[in-house]
Formats: C-alpha cells, sequence, structure tokens
C-alpha cells in the first residue's frame, strides 16, 4: 500500500516543461555551434590586436621560397598598409587558383 501512495504524490511533466526539454536540445547546441566558431575568432582578434599594441604592426603569413623549390609559411610582422597590399595579393592569388581548378573540373565533365 505505501507504495501506491507514493507513486500517487508524482506529478506528469506539464506540457510547458516537457516543451522546453524538448528544445533544449537543438538550443543547447545552436549555443554550441555559435561558441564553436565565435571564441576561436575573438582569441585570434584578441592576439592580434594586443599585438599590434605592442608594436603597431599586425601579424600576416607569407610564403618564402626555398633554394628546393619548396614553399613554407611563415608569420611575420608588416605594417598594416603593406598587409592590405599582400592581402589583395594573396586574394588575386586565390581567385586565380579557383579559376584554374574551376576549367579543369569543366573540362572533365565535358
Amino acid at each position: 500500500m505505501s507504495g501506491k501512495r507514493a507513486w500517487k504524490n508524482v506529478s506528469p511533466l506539464s506540457a510547458s516543461s516537457y516543451i522546453d526539454e524538448l528544445m533544449g536540445v537543438p538550443r543547447d547546441f545552436a549555443f554550441g555551434w555559435l561558441a564553436g566558431m565565435l571564441l576561436p575568432l575573438a582569441t585570434v582578434c584578441g592576439i592580434v590586436g594586443g599585438i599590434y599594441l605592442l608594436t603597431r604592426k599586425v601579424p600576416f603569413i607569407t610564403d618564402i621560397g626555398e633554394d628546393d623549390g619548396e614553399r613554407r609559411l611563415i608569420v611575420k610582422l608588416v605594417e598594416p598598409e603593406e598587409a592590405r597590399g599582400l592581402f589583395q595579393k594573396g586574394r588575386e592569388a586565390a581567385q586565380a587558383f579557383g579559376d584554374e581548378i574551376r576549367s579543369e573540373l569543366e573540362g572533365e565533365q565535358q
């Protein structure tokens, strides 16, 4: 008898709490995904901003040619105006590379 009385005290979930639990999974996923994307970006921006405040230069990734024909990427400090020029040069190189890949893929499809 005492077991039956114990079950009478348990109330079923209300509709609002059930919906809250149901929507909690996608909401938590969305918050986790957003934090996973924004926190690394904010960290990099903070590091670059701190370096700029200390040196008045910005870190920029550039490539250097080796004697054996290999390319290596390095991070060096450059003036902000020079970084804009290097960024534009990199954008044009990426556009040319994309166009080359696109033309090769179109050639294979025909």
